[in-house]
């Protein structure tokens, strides 16, 4: 072989091998291909009582080690307009990091309520693949009808902020809605905690997950949620007609 042809013959195998490290760095750094995941605390947030968003450090971590970026939003307070509207803002942020992709919600609680809202009057449909409450009064809790405005009345049944949400279809959209609620979780003093939202919506009632505060950090309860945001049903779809 004369030299200036093993020159171009290494030279070829250079730019094959730069070719073959740029492919390989190229498939190690590629984005995520699961949806990010928005976790939504309940209620507290006000300052009554000790803010409950470490409980939802076992399923941030669950959740991140199936691959989905995680993100925990910080409530503003306890007015669910307000908090609906940052939840908006970390679902933006959340998409500008994966141009493309919806987003997943997780609302424990009252969050589950702001979770609604978003989807129903910010637009919110458009963005949200999949939206799982855990432990939500979704038709509201009486006892919180005694609270001052501002601190949680949002929850009362007869709140307009629960007449508006509860107004119409409670399932809009193409989202995949599911609702899971524990032994912990019975009507309360007369309200409707655990009637089901109209349209289909997956169920699941009765689950032993131990008190309602540590719903979010319950295996049975964190299995459920992977269970959910991977498109299956750990419970059975009731579709009631909207009213």
């Amino acid at each position: 072989m004369t030299q200036p042809v093993r020159r171009l013959c290494l030279a070829l195998v250079t730019i094959a091998a730069i070719a073959s490290v740029a492919m390989v760095t190229t498939t190690a750094v590629a984005a995520p291909t699961r949806n990010p995941v928005i976790l939504i605390h309940g209620w507290t947030a006000g300052g009554l009582l000790p803010p409950q968003k470490a409980t939802f450090e076992p399923m941030r971590r669950a959740l991140a080690a199936d691959g989905r970026p995680v993100h925990v939003v910080d409530l503003p307070g306890d007015v669910n307009v307000e908090n609906a509207a940052a939840i908006a803002r970390v679902v933006a942020q959340a998409r500008s990091g994966q141009p493309g992709h919806k987003v997943d919600l997780v609302g424990h609680s009252m969050g589950g309520l702001a979770a609604r809202h978003y989807l129903k009057f910010l637009g919110g449909t458009a963005h949200v693949e999949h939206y799982v409450s855990m432990g939500t009064g979704q038709y509201g809790w009486r006892p919180a009808c005694l609270l001052p405005p501002g601190t949680g009345d949002d929850m009362c049944p007869t709140s307009p902020f629960l007449r508006a949400l509860n107004r119409g279809d409670d399932t809009p959209g193409s989202v995949a809605y599911t609702t899971l609620r524990t032994i912990d979780d019975p009507p309360a003093a007369g309200g409707q905690r655990n009637r089901h939202l109209d349209g289909g919506v997956c169920v699941r009632d009765g689950i032993d997950g131990g008190p309602h505060m540590d719903e979010p950090r319950n295996p049975r309860i964190i299995a459920m949620v992977r269970q959910a945001l991977n498109d299956g049903c750990p419970g059975e779809i009731v579709d009631l007609p909207v009213t």
